[in-house]
């Protein structure tokens, strides 16, 4: 699925990027080492999927062109989550654990607003009807909304505790989804045939329906209960199959079932992380 040529003219911005960010990230590791950097990174990753999930799946604000993988919604989308589950949640990270100034908010929204103007006339995104200027002024309002729910996580109210768990969870979840629809294991849609607009609507409903289950199984002990979560992850597949929503080939079942397994263990331990039980 990946292009042949991956350092080409549209892909080499987004990976220069990514090395940036993750200088920055690392950075910030060793400046602070503490394990919850991690769920706050996670938190601000999943605020920024929900953001996404509304502005570009739903409403086709603006696109963008990675040229990283052949199908070119595919490469949308795998735009997107660079922008919401790298860019911009690093930078929100990064400020709100050093406990960083108003100054630096709009500088880091100013930067972003620069490299949207930068890009467009690149030809590697393109607005419909967003504009950078609304990238810019919801930034600021995105970056105080991290201090306040690391504030609230930091003080172990236990509503904040539930809402990073959560947004952890769908974080994970929803990139397995991409993950799936890349590797063609699963598709949504209605009718016979199944288009990747359908399929991105559709998907991360999916998958925030089930992040809730998963977050509300993970407060049980024992094998037994990630085994019933299991099964009904299964069931409800195969509902969803039989009604002509999901389309999922019995090859790929085994593919789909160590994914079930993977994110029953990964919302417990996240839950033993958070409340200590």
């Amino acid at each position: 699925m990946l292009k042949k040529n991956l350092w080409n003219k549209n892909s080499i911005p987004f990976f220069l990027l990514i090395f940036a960010h993750m200088i920055l990230l690392f950075f910030l590791v060793i400046r602070k080492k503490r394990r919850n950097i991690w769920f706050v990174l996670l938190a601000n990753m999943g605020l920024a999927y929900l953001f996404e999930y509304v502005v570009l799946n739903m409403f086709q604000g603006y696109r963008y062109k990675p040229s990283i993988l052949k199908i070119k919604n595919l490469d949308k989308i795998l735009g997107a989550i660079l922008s919401q589950g790298m860019y911009v949640p690093v930078s929100a990270t990064f400020i709100t654990v050093l406990k960083l100034k108003w100054y630096w908010k709009l500088g880091f929204s100013l930067f972003y607003y620069m490299v949207e103007k930068f890009f467009i006339r690149l030809g590697v995104y393109r607005v419909r009807w967003w504009q950078p200027i609304y990238t810019f002024h919801l930034l600021i309002l995105y970056f105080y909304i991290s201090d306040w729910l690391y504030k609230a996580f930091t003080s172990k109210k236990r509503w904040a505790l539930w809402l990073v768990h959560y947004l952890s969870v769908e974080v994970i979840g929803v990139t397995v989804m991409f993950y799936c629809a890349v590797k063609r294991y699963i598709r949504f849609g209605r009718g016979i045939l199944h288009s990747w607009k359908e399929h991105f609507l559709i998907a991360p409903i999916y998958s925030l329906a089930l992040s809730y289950l998963t977050v509300k199984n993970s407060a049980r002990r024992g094998i037994s209960n990630r085994l019933l979560l299991i099964v009904c992850y299964i069931l409800i597949d195969l509902f969803l199959s039989n009604i002509g929503i999901l389309k999922i080939k019995l090859k790929n079942l085994p593919s789909m079932i160590k994914k079930y397994f993977f994110m029953a263990a990964i919302s417990r331990f996240f839950y033993i992380k958070l409340f200590g039980k």
